[in-house]
């Protein structure tokens, strides 16, 4: 096998790690792949010349001094995200692709998959997004016989999902632009109505049979969803949104390489509930851009968002972008607002118990994903910490007076936050597991160690021991060596031939100890090792690397535990008046 340098247009003798290389490539040829080797993610050929242009890092060869030279350029893995930020925010996929064996291990050349795909309708990293926007994908299926449209858009970032379906093809462009997903997928034969389009969405066309086929897509839906029928999500008689969202699944578990189950039940946007703003209409009130496309001070978002949380900020986007047709919620809503600006103490508390919670939308779907780092687990642990406070502060009373048992239940409150207060899950027990796992302030990787707390696992204590009390081991088996032998003189020494050793001089020392082993005579000593001696160097050598494997595997334990239950977590962080 043989391929053409870019550089020269010399063959290139391809290696078995090229041969690697290339075949993963071809799998991938719209993305630029991240490819691992040791500490570094490499890239060749045109990707590394259009990375080293877009990043502004050297370029440089492989082979350089050889005739067939490869351009290449390189990111550390440990700093990779850095870099990943700018290249999704340029409109670029990345293809991830790791080492998915020990290198430690490997008969021949390290096997590598690709991983995950990072696109910028996928991402999922807070690098990439704002904190108080949603970043959406969405899909999209026009059936020209029927004359009938399906449009589906994702946070993946937060898992809630949703979508509508109409006979008018313009309400259908309508909505597309209003809601301006990043991504936008397109069967590839679907030609698009001139002057529709965003400028800042960026199509990708899919197969139609294999993205959009409508069994296909059913069967999808069903899965992910885990529900036996499609009227469970309001999806019966909805053929061009079952499309749609099935296209939209597809593409998650294409780029994620896993299933899209951290999705939250679909429900579809019930047209007849909302008012339907469109774009010129939305620009024009600068609800969230103004006139001159500027977005922040003077658009009415700007005066109202004075949210504490992400998820407070995302919901008030939602309701700006679709607000309530129906009265029932906006009485709802009115009575909750006024309720709140009269009471000023319990609104002053409650924001400020608030100022303590994380993104918990988001850092649900990275833990779901297995994608979240420590960090990510000790923001979890310090948001389920603050809630408890949150609960308390959701008590109102009277100046000057205590509380009612019927006020400490809430049953005061305004219909929409006495919801809140009822259907509250403090999720104790996770804040528990999170509190005696974890260090306050752990490394950003999960593969270096000095994650978890003393006390959490018998077996890593133990080799904690080891590697922070090493040296002091060593000297208190030296010192038990001199006493119980009458030995004052016996010394301890290292290297890299024998490790360690004992050390007595031959001249004026006492009869050797029978259960000292000989290793080296020298010319005025002689050196030995024993059972103990020798048990304890293998512990100490071996200890680090098997404290960060043990670390690690604990770390991927603790993440199954908190997947167990993302549902529940999810819905504390997820309002309860979306519809």
């Amino acid at each position: 096998m043989q391929k053409s340098s870019s550089l020269t247009g010399a063959p290139l003798k391809v290696t078995p790690m090229f041969e690697q290389y290339l075949r993963i490539k071809a799998e991938h040829p719209d993305a630029l792949l991240f490819f691992r080797m040791g500490d570094f993610y490499e890239l060749f050929f045109d990707d590394a010349v259009t990375t080293a242009r877009e990043l502004q890092i050297a370029l440089t060869s492989r082979n350089k001094d050889a005739e067939s030279s490869v351009p290449m350029c390189g990111v550390p893995w440990h700093a990779v995200d850095n870099y990943l930020v700018q290249l999704i925010d340029k409109g670029y996929h990345v293809a991830i692709c790791d080492q998915i064996e020990d290198p430690k291990s490997a008969k021949g050349i390290v096997q590598r998959a690709v991983t995950r795909i990072i696109t910028p309708g996928t991402v999922l990293e807070d690098a990439n997004l704002n904190t108080k926007s949603h970043n959406y994908l969405g899909a999209m299926y026009w059936d020209t016989e029927e004359n009938r449209g399906g449009f589906t858009w994702a946070d993946v970032s937060t898992g809630e999902w949703s979508g509508m379906q109409t006979a008018k093809q313009a309400e259908l462009w309508q909505w597309i632009q209003k809601l301006a997903p990043r991504e936008l997928l397109l069967p590839e034969e679907y030609e698009i109505p001139t002057n529709l389009i965003h400028d800042g969405i960026s199509l990708v066309r899919q197969p139609l049979r294999t993205h959009f086929q409508y069994k296909r897509a059913a069967e999808n839906i069903l899965e992910a969803q885990g529900v036996q029928e499609l009227e469970a999500l309001g999806l019966a008689q909805k053929k061009e949104l079952v499309c749609a969202c099935g296209a939209l699944l597809a593409y998650l578990r294409q780029t994620q390489k896993c299933d899209a189950a951290h999705l939250a039940p679909f429900h579809p946007l019930n047209l007849g509930k909302h008012l339907i703003i469109d774009e010129i209409t939305e620009r024009n009130l600068e609800i969230f851009t103004r006139l001159d496309g500027g977005r922040g001070k003077g658009t009415l978002r700007y005066v109202l968002d004075d949210t504490v949380t992400p998820m407070g900020g995302r919901l008030l986007e939602e309701r700006l972008r679709h607000p309530w047709r129906e009265l029932a919620p906006i009485k709802e809503s009115q009575e909750a607002v006024a309720f709140l600006a009269e009471a000023e103490t319990f609104r002053q508390r409650l924001r400020e118990t608030l100022k303590t919670v994380y993104d918990l939308e988001r850092l649900s779907t990275r833990i779901s994903l297995n994608r979240a780092t420590p960090k990510d687990f000790v923001a979890l642990r310090n948001s389920l910490t603050a809630l408890p406070t949150v609960y308390d502060a959701l008590v109102y009373t009277s100046p000057g007076t205590y509380a009612t048992d019927e006020e400490t239940q809430g049953g005061n409150l305004p219909p929409v936050i006495y919801k809140v207060k009822k259907n509250w899950d403090s999720l104790e027990e996770y804040t528990h597991l999170l509190e005696s796992a974890l260090q306050d302030s752990p490394p950003p990787t999960i593969t270096e160690g000095g994650l978890f707390k003393a006390g959490y696992h018998q077996e890593l204590d133990a080799l904690l021991d080891l590697v922070e009390h090493g040296e002091q081991k060593l000297q208190e088996l030296l010192e038990e060596e001199q006493q119980k032998h009458n030995l004052p003189k016996l010394k301890m020494g290292y290297n890299r031939v024998f490790g360690y050793y004992y050390e007595l001089s031959r001249t004026g020392s006492p009869s050797v100890p029978d259960h000292f082993i000989r290793r080296q005579t020298l010319a005025n000593a002689e050196r030995f090792t024993t059972v103990a001696l020798k048990e304890l160097e293998e512990g100490l050598l071996s200890a680090a690397d098997r404290r960060k494997s043990l670390e690690y595997t604990l770390f991927q334990e603790l993440n199954r535990k908190c997947v167990a239950e993302w549902k529940r977590r999810a819905a504390a962080g997820r309002p309860v008046t979306r519809g």
